[in-house]
């Protein structure tokens, strides 16, 4: 439980925030000080906030060698000019003690040039889930600075490489605490509801081609989505939960259909010579992206969801694949082969196709996905040997490591804001 007061300048004009209005975030410096109370859980929670910030691109955290003021000054007690004097704008303070088998911990956050409170709440979980007390805060201050919900506390599935087979895991956004969903058969493409409670995904593991299953979050129980066709692959929900996409192949022709989320009343909405694959719902859930070579070359479409409307919106390169709609609605993420045949991560804007590459000279680099926010895109990359899901900035800036699996992980899908 938190609880959580925000200072009377909340409603001031001039109280101070993170512009996320344009295409390159400015980072607020921010200093974390260091913490006080029990030392082995508050330094915990300081080390995931730390990461957390870190990785949002929200934030410049400023380096604690730096710092001026006493270690031991209080949280309240302030010397803001010392912090001043660092560079800061914001300060974190916290502290922490166990109560039982819990962690409480003190959070507050400050504007250091007004010299005054922003928030502050006291945050409880269990010892083994302290690191949640870093999330529920480090998402309130997002919220705090920007107006729009954080990241911190979301999961995400992807896929590990073993050597038994492919199984669909999930884990904390940051890569930890991963678990495994599926036993170790093929299982491609996890694919979240919008509540969170079911994944989606491509598996082989009846011997009869890929087909599409669901596999319930808390349960694990797997049954069976899709089976119609020579394969079924690439489920998608749409954002209110009630329909489903995914592509099929009928009759030697390959396409994307539209059903019920259940997986009934399936009817097929692309009607090209060509392979139709991959679709995307846009947020709104008016309109798909999909990949089609029926020009050619696999190429990123969107239309209706009913199939009208069609605009081709991929032209440079040969083979653009794997389309992801961001959230915000701007912006489609794709992967795509350049003149080196090496993949790379691009977006592609809906109004004006301008292209922008996010990743190059570094492996190989597939398979993007939207935090629910549409602030942060997570991939594949080969970049470091083997392959693992990695974030990024929508303009490329700021890419992290996110998984450290031992045969590599990939197909990255992230999940929706916890309900409050």
């Amino acid at each position: 439980m938190t609880a959580l007061f925000a200072a009377l300048l909340l409603a001031a004009p001039d109280r101070p925030v993170i512009d996320i209005s344009g295409g390159r975030i400015q980072p607020l410096p921010l200093a974390i000080a260091r913490p006080l109370g029990a030392p082995e859980a508050a330094s915990a929670v300081q080390a995931v906030l730390a990461q957390d910030f870190d990785r949002s691109g929200l934030f410049r955290l400023l380096d604690p060698a730096s710092f001026l003021a006493a270690p031991s000054e209080g949280l309240i007690t302030i010397d803001y000019s010392k912090w001043q004097a660092v560079g800061a704008q914001a300060l974190v303070k916290m502290s922490c003690e166990a109560a039982g088998t819990d962690v409480q911990c003190d959070m507050r956050l400050y504007d250091v040039a007004r010299g005054q409170e922003l928030l502050n709440g006291t945050y409880t979980a269990p010892q083994k889930a302290s690191r949640m007390i870093a999330h529920r805060f480090g998402d309130d201050v997002v919220r705090f600075f920007t107006r729009e919900p954080g990241v911190f506390q979301t999961q995400i599935a992807w896929v590990r490489e073993g050597e038994g087979g492919k199984q669909i895991m999930v884990s904390d956004w940051d890569g930890f605490g991963p678990v495994p969903l599926t036993g170790a058969s093929i299982n491609l493409l996890p694919s979240w509801t919008p509540d969170g409670k079911t994944i989606a995904f491509t598996s082989f593991r009846n011997g009869d081609g890929a087909h599409v299953y669901k596999v319930d979050v808390q349960t694990r129980q797997v049954s069976p989505l899709v089976l119609m066709g020579d394969f079924a692959t690439g489920a998608t929900y749409s954002p209110d939960g009630r329909r489903l996409l995914f592509s099929a192949a009928q009759n030697d022709n390959t396409d994307v259909y539209l059903a019920q989320a259940d997986g009934s009343a399936a009817r097929r909405i692309t009607d090209s010579r060509g392979i139709d694959v991959s679709a995307s719902w846009s947020p709104d859930g008016k309109r798909v992206a999909f990949v089609s070579d029926r020009a050619g070359t696999p190429q990123i479409y969107i239309m209706s969801a009913s199939g009208s409307d069609l605009r081709r919106m991929t032209f440079q390169g040969n083979y653009n694949q794997e389309p992801a709609w961001s959230p915000r609605g701007d912006l489609i993420a794709f992967s795509g082969r350049d003149e080196h045949r090496v993949f790379d991560v691009y977006t592609v804007a809906v109004d004006g196709g301008k292209v922008t590459r996010l990743t190059q000279n570094q492996g190989t680099n597939e398979k993007p996905a939207w935090a629910p926010n549409g602030r942060t895109l997570l991939f594949s990359s080969t970049r470091g040997g083997t392959r693992q899901i990695w974030s990024s900035q929508p303009d490329g800036s700021n890419q992290r490591q996110v998984t450290a699996e031992k045969l590599g992980a990939s197909d990255p899908s992230w999940g929706p804001f916890p309900a409050r």
